[in-house]
C-alpha cells in the first residue's frame, strides 16, 4: 500500500524523537518512531469502541491503547508534569470542545527542550470545505458553558454542509443524525493553516506558553493538512 503523502512529511520529522512520550489519538496512522522511544498511547476510546464506532477502519491498523482520556475533561492530569521527552497529537484538535486546554496540558507534561508534535487538518482538503470558518471568539466563547462538553446541537454544520441532502428529512431524523456526529465526535473546530496558527499565537500568549516552532509542513505541501514541531523553553 502507497503511503499517503502527509503520513510521508510526518515520518521525515520524526526522527528528531529520542527518549520516552506519548501519543494521543494514534488510531490507525501512529507515528513511525525510531526503535529506541518509548511511546505510551493515549485516546478517548478503547480499540473496541473505535471498532464499533468506525468499522470502515481496517483493524488490523489501529493501536491499543495504553490509556483512556478526556482532553476536554481531565487534560494530562495522569502524567506529571515536565515528564515527557515529546507529545504527538495528530488529528485531535478538531474534534475537541476545549483544544485550548489539551494545547496547554500538552505543553504542561513536555520537559524542557522537549518536542510536541501537532496536525490539524486543512478544511480546503476535507469533507469540511463548504463549513464556516470556526473564530477563536468561537471556542473561547464556547469554553465558559458548563459541563464542557459538546451538544448535538454544536454539530448542526455538519448537516447544513457537509450532508445537505438530510435537511429534507423530519426533524427526528436530523436529530439522530446530530447524536450519530456527538457519538462520532465529528470536527467541532474548522481551521485553515493560516487560521489555526493565528488560534495558536494568542493561546501561546494568553497562556505564557514560551514554544518555538521548528519545522512546520503547510497543505500546500501535503495536500491535507497543517503540520509542525514545537520545541518547549
Amino acid at each position: 500500500m502507497t503511503t499517503p503523502l502527509f503520513i510521508s512529511k510526518r515520518n521525515q520529522s520524526y526522527q528528531k524523537i529520542s527518549g520516552k512520550g506519548l501519543e494521543i489519538g494514534a488510531f490507525e496512522h501512529p507515528a513511525k518512531l525510531p526503535s529506541a522511544c518509548e511511546v505510551f498511547y493515549c485516546d478517548v476510546i478503547s480499540k473496541q469502541e473505535a471498532l464499533s464506532l468506525f468499522p470502515e477502519i481496517d483493524k488490523n491498523s489501529l493501536v491499543e491503547v495504553d490509556e483512556i482520556i478526556d482532553l476536554d475533561i481531565n487534560g494530562l492530569d495522569s502524567f506529571e508534569s515536565y515528564s515527557q521527552d515529546f507529545v504527538i497529537i495528530n488529528h485531535v484538535l478538531e474534534h475537541l470542545f476545549n483544544p485550548v486546554f489539551a494545547i496547554c496540558e500538552c505543553f504542561r507534561v513536555l520537559k524542557k527542550d522537549g518536542l510536541l508534535f501537532m496536525s490539524v487538518p486543512d478544511k480546503r482538503y476535507t469533507f469540511d470545505k463548504n463549513r464556516p470558518l470556526t473564530r477563536k471568539s468561537q471556542i473561547y466563547e464556547r469554553i465558559k458553558r458548563c459541563p464542557p462538553r459538546p451538544m448535538p446541537s454544536d454539530y448542526i454544520d455538519m448537516l447544513r454542509y457537509v450532508h445537505p441532502e438530510m435537511l429534507e428529512n423530519t426533524v427526528e431524523e436530523q436529530q439522530v443524525a446530530l447524536m450519530s456526529f456527538l457519538h462520532r465526535r465529528e470536527h467541532l473546530n474548522i481551521w485553515t493553516d493560516i487560521t489555526f496558527v493565528e488560534f495558536l499565537e494568542q493561546l501561546f500568549i494568553q497562556n505564557k506558553i514560551n514554544a518555538n516552532l521548528i519545522h512546520q509542513v503547510r497543505p500546500s505541501e501535503n495536500q491535507f493538512e497543517f503540520f509542525g514541531v514545537w520545541q518547549k523553553n
